[in-house]
């Protein structure tokens, strides 16, 4: 079977992967230049790409970088990348399908994610859904004192994030990746208390402008160039970018006020983030699949609220009108059904 091979992610071109690999390994210019028995300056000439190594050269590049001449030359075989990557995401799902205990869940998964990051420290995949999932972890951590009596432990895990997120903005030429990665690390640094650096992460992420928002332009690009039902098209791809932003926004908002503000507050806010996801819900080819995660926290934010005011019938009634609906919906397997039944119950006496 003939082998796929596609130009890496990482970089194009034969100098700038030099670099990454050498900044990777840790070794300065005239470091690599020792090992390989040529001047700092030639490697300056491959890195800058003013001039490229001789190819008898390649294979002591790439034994020295301790990487194969595929990745060093700017290929890998894409499909054993993928097929390690879409392993690792399912089982990451199987981790995530009890939610009645999600911070004990979050540490298992960062710890089979730490794993799997330091097999596979190129695949950018896995190394930033590791991150990712460090940043969920700082939650549990901050907020509800996880591993309070493994501080050195919390610690190391969070540390590890962080370095691991730097290396994706350092050598990662992938964008959204690098945003996502910038993303994480300020919520890390957020739950560690360290409020400067989680700015300096969050100061750098591209900001919601309404007047330069790149869908936006878009579309009026589309209008113009292929006419009104093709700019129809481009408005639902639109439209669905905006609503996982907004689902967003709600868990995040709904969570604060249902928690930390006052009840009066936590209902109105709710109810005004409920019309929002109706409004949306009227038109369905602009909804996406957060719809489900985003009603599940919703309802379970708004349950805990009344809980904590003292009204436990309330409570009782949203609890019971919510897994009626879902129940009837299907919006969960029978499996994922009964653990977020389990969840929604115990939440009402346990706060």
């Amino acid at each position: 079977m003939i082998k796929q091979v596609r130009r890496m992610n990482m970089e194009n071109h034969l100098g700038a992967n030099i670099k990454c690999f050498r900044k990777n390994k840790g070794y300065t210019q005239e470091e690599l230049a020792g090992m390989l028995g040529v001047t700092p300056q030639a490697v300056s000439r491959w890195e800058s790409e003013a001039g490229l190594p001789d190819v008898s050269m390649i294979v002591p590049i790439a034994q020295v970088l301790n990487v194969t001449t595929d990745a060093l030359l700017g290929y890998h075989a894409q499909s054993q990348d993928e097929m390690i990557s879409k392993q690792v995401f399912e089982t990451v799902k199987e981790y995530f399908k009890d939610v009645t205990n999600p911070g004990a869940n979050a540490l298992k998964v960062c710890e089979y994610l730490a794993e799997e990051a330091n097999k596979n420290p190129m695949n950018y995949d896995i190394v930033l859904k590791y991150v990712q999932n460090v940043a969920g972890l700082s939650y549990y951590i901050d907020m509800e004192q996880l591993l309070s009596d493994e501080p050195e432990k919390a610690k190391a895990i969070l540390d590890d994030g962080i370095k691991k997120g730097i290396n994706i903005i350092r050598y990662c030429n992938n964008a959204k990746k690098v945003n996502k990665a910038h993303f994480s690390l300020a919520w890390i640094y957020i739950h560690r208390k360290d409020y400067d650096n989680a700015r300096e992460h969050v100061n750098v992420l591209p900001s919601l402008d309404g007047h330069t928002i790149r869908e936006e332009l878009n579309m009026s690009l589309v209008f113009f160039e292929k006419g009104f039902d093709a700019m129809k098209d481009s408005a639902v791809e639109f439209n669905k970018l905006l609503f996982d932003l907004i689902t967003h926004q709600i868990e995040t908002i709904t969570t604060h006020y249902c928690y930390f503000g006052n009840f009066d507050e936590a209902i109105e806010i709710c109810d005004w983030c409920e019309g929002v996801l109706k409004a949306y819900v009227a038109k369905p080819e602009f909804v996406t699949d957060c719809l489900g995660w985003c009603w599940r926290k919703f309802n379970f934010s708004k349950m805990s609220a009344y809980v904590r005011a003292g009204k436990m019938e309330q409570a009782k009634e949203l609890c019971e009108a919510y897994l009626k609906e879902i129940k009837e919906n299907g919006t969960f397997s029978e499996e994922e059904y009964q653990s977020v039944e389990k969840e929604f119950r115990e939440q009402i006496y346990i706060l």
